[in-house]
């Protein structure tokens, strides 16, 4: 695979020229952890990380991955909302509840759509739920923070949520955000990436 089609890579790069310690970072997407663990990386241990997947097969690869780093992680019930505090906090439910969860303000967020690395193929990230964690994470984001979403278009569905989180990132407001869209141009099946930044 060509480094120019690396997009996961591109994401942590984004999101971590805004992130400094002490910051609350979000995973819409735990899947295996990789992103989380690139988000505590940055925050540091004086920040916050929160972390959602519906699979409790996710936030178990997910613990394994963040704890052979030192990490500590706390498991929270589904309907508990997370005090402003230290460490990687990881949520079994699905991330439209987002709002539910946090109330504070976080400079930056990631999802990586699709299914589990891996896993059952069959559970996979969908269009209303995807659009409404978006929408909910655009307001929980400070000026100068940003929201960063890797669309695999090729599985089942996948396109069909590509288009909807593009038609998303599409209609936000100039005046409040700058959408960056980087994808290969001359191939439609290979994943990209949305990002929104909120301008001050």
């Amino acid at each position: 695979m060509s480094s120019l089609t690396r997009i996961v890579s591109w994401s942590h790069q984004l999101l971590c020229e805004v992130l400094e310690h002490g910051d609350l970072a979000v995973d819409l997407t735990a899947g295996t952890g990789q992103d989380t663990h690139v988000l505590a990386e940055a925050v540091g241990t004086e920040g916050q990380v929160v972390a959602f997947d519906l699979q409790a097969e996710a936030l178990e690869q997910t613990t394994q991955r963040l704890q052979e780093h030192d990490f500590v992680v706390k498991s929270v019930p589904d309907d508990t909302e997370i005090p402003r505090a230290f460490g990687v906090y990881l949520v079994h439910a699905c991330h439209s509840s987002l709002d539910k969860i946090i109330t504070h303000p976080v400079k930056a967020i990631i999802a990586n759509l699709g299914y589990l690395p891996g896993g059952n193929k069959s559970l996979v990230t969908r269009p209303d739920s995807t659009l409404a964690a978006l929408s909910q994470s655009l307001e929980l984001l400070v000026a100068g923070g940003r929201l960063a979403v890797t669309v695999y278009p090729a599985h089942p569905g996948g396109e069909e949520e590509g288009e909807a989180v593009n038609a998303f990132f599409c209609s936000l407001s100039r005046e409040n955000w700058l959408v960056l869209s980087l994808r290969a141009a001359n191939r439609s099946e290979a994943p990209y990436l949305l990002v929104a930044e909120h301008l001050p």
